[in-house]
């Protein structure tokens, strides 16, 4: 759960679908008897339907959404995604929802049959997707230009899945 005090008024955070939200209003609340805080995350990309998402302190581990990581988190994926190990994990380390879209590709990269279900072909999506998304803001680089290095950092064309490859492209589109 990340800890109350860690998140405030103003601050960033990231969701592999919604992308960048901003923390527009923190209060607390009564919820079952006890005071709890809540989070209200606006979408940085701005749409017509005025997305506001409310997010009770304890299910904010499990929302999805998160602290951006560091650039320094970003090049340990980075070499996760090109080693397939975790060498010395930093403090915000593989329980972070960005490491569990890079284990998702890896693992995807290494199967060596097309991804035919439809459910899995929907979480590598989403996994390419949000991971590229949030090392391309790390980096402050392109998406296009992120996703040819999450690419290479997976080693040989050959030896990818080419589903994993057209995710790749894909996220690289959006």
């Amino acid at each position: 759960m990340i800890q109350q005090e860690g998140i405030a008024q103003g601050d960033l955070l990231f969701h592999a679908v919604h992308g960048l939200c901003r923390v527009a209003e923190v209060a607390k609340q009564s919820q079952s008897g006890r005071e709890t805080l809540r989070y209200s995350l606006v979408p940085k990309v701005a749409t017509k339907m005025k997305v506001r998402f409310i997010i009770a302190d304890a299910d904010m581990k499990t929302s999805g959404f998160h602290i951006l990581i560091s650039p320094k988190d970003a090049n340990e994926i980075l070499e996760y995604l090109e080693n397939g190990e975790i060498a010395a994990p930093s403090s915000s380390g593989p329980e972070n929802e960005a490491w569990d879209l890079a284990k998702a590709i890896l693992s995807f990269s290494r199967e060596n049959l097309e991804v035919k279900d439809q459910r899995k072909r929907q979480l590598l999506e989403r996994s390419a997707r949000g991971l590229v998304r949030e090392l391309a803001f790390a980096f402050k680089m392109t998406l296009k230009e992120t996703a040819t290095r999450v690419r290479k950092s997976l080693g040989d064309t050959p030896k990818i899945n080419p589903s994993v490859l057209l995710a790749l492209v894909h996220a690289s589109e959006d």
